[in-house]
């Protein structure tokens, strides 16, 4: 049977067969080739591989011969479905918009750091230092495979100018400040999702998609297992978005947190009124990331805290927890943090308190 959209089907024999367009016959019509392979992921392989080295040799597409598209558009579909969706479809929407104007047209083969730095340049135009560090990431994954094939030289990606950032001090809430959102999103039928967030630190993609299923009542704990985000996706129909319900940032966000016992009251009253799976919804549907977003400027609307971003609320939630004397390595688990250095690297200036505290006790 054939995977819907692809040339691929299984053999009575258990082997794999994947069809390619070879060319065309003197009376136009279409020659195929065929390959095989024991495992669908090896001939999908296979396939990328030779319709990369036709489009690479055919005569017809002389203009196209060996050019960075080419490389980019291969590169993509050789790891479509080795991450998640949501990663795949920023990879291409970053790549086509800010990498395929630049350089899309060079040959693959001659491309140069020189030409890399000019994109660069051109990107500033565009983007934010740390945007252009962003897609520059994903150029350099995408080259390091044609450079693993030998298809470029290593030295390609030396020599690489990019844009320094200017490290942004974390916008977090005073404990005045803090009191005055809690006040105004307990008064507001949609603001439970803020005082979540003040209280647990979740982002706002771990909020949309909690379910009823993570509160453990008994324990007084939530787990943090899926997230929800609307992102872009690529079909025949051209862009579109949808919801999608995927996994945590990294495998740190898969975590268990402890509830207060105010929270689980709030829960509680909560879950009774509910006639959804999920924690926050709207007539029994989820209430997606941006709906939350636009909830919370609208709350904070008539207050001195319009720059503040739903994003602070995490954010305020740990230093508030460096207040209180609560560890970093425990902060950084709260969190979801890769690792006790990225809590550090964020919050830097709010343990400035803290280390000159200990310095004083140092020389009393």
């Amino acid at each position: 049977m054939a995977r819907r959209g692809e040339n691929i089907y299984k053999r009575k024999d258990g082997r794999w067969e994947g069809r390619y367009v070879q060319g065309r016959n003197k009376d136009g019509k279409i020659r195929y080739g065929y390959l095989y392979a024991y495992s669908y992921k090896e001939i999908k392989e296979k396939l990328i591989t030779q319709k990369f080295m036709l489009k690479q040799t055919d005569p017809e597409q002389a203009d196209f011969e060996g050019n960075v598209a080419i490389w980019i558009d291969y590169w993509l579909e050789m790891i479509s479905g080795t991450v998640k969706i949501s990663t795949y479809n920023s990879y291409k929407n970053k790549l086509e918009r800010y990498v395929k104007p630049h350089i899309g047209h060079l040959t693959l083969k001659i491309l140069s750091s020189r030409q890399l730095n000019q994109m660069i340049k051109m990107q500033e135009k565009q983007l934010s230092a740390s945007s252009i560090r962003t897609v520059f990431q994903i150029v350099k994954s995408c080259l390091k495979e044609a450079e693993k094939r030998r298809l470029i030289e290593s030295c390609v990606l030396e020599d690489i100018q990019l844009p320094k950032v200017n490290k942004r001090k974390v916008q977090t809430l005073s404990l005045d400040e803090r009191q005055l959102i809690t006040k105004l999103a307990e008064k507001d039928s949609y603001g439970f999702p803020i005082i979540l967030s003040l209280e647990t630190g979740l982002r706002i993609g771990e909020i949309a998609g909690l379910k009823w299923e993570d509160i453990d009542f008994s324990s007084k704990t939530l787990t943090v297992s899926r997230t929800l985000q609307r992102v872009q996706t690529f079909s025949s129909e051209g862009k579109k978005t949808i919801l999608l319900e995927g996994s945590p940032k990294t495998q740190m966000s898969q975590r268990e947190l402890p509830l207060s016992k105010k929270m689980i009251r709030c829960l509680r009253k909560r879950k009774k009124e509910s006639d959804s799976e999920y924690v926050v919804s709207v007539q029994g549907k989820p209430m997606e990331p941006r709906t939350i977003s636009n909830h919370f400027k609208r709350i904070i609307a008539n207050t001195p805290l319009l720059s503040i971003s739903f994003h602070s609320l995490r954010h305020s939630f740990a230093t508030r927890c460096l207040e209180c004397g609560i560890s970093v390595a425990a902060i950084s688990s709260l969190l979801g943090h890769t690792s006790v250095k990225l809590t550090l690297d964020i919050y830097t200036n709010s343990t400035r308190s803290e280390e000159r505290r200990a310095v004083e006790l140092l020389v009393s």
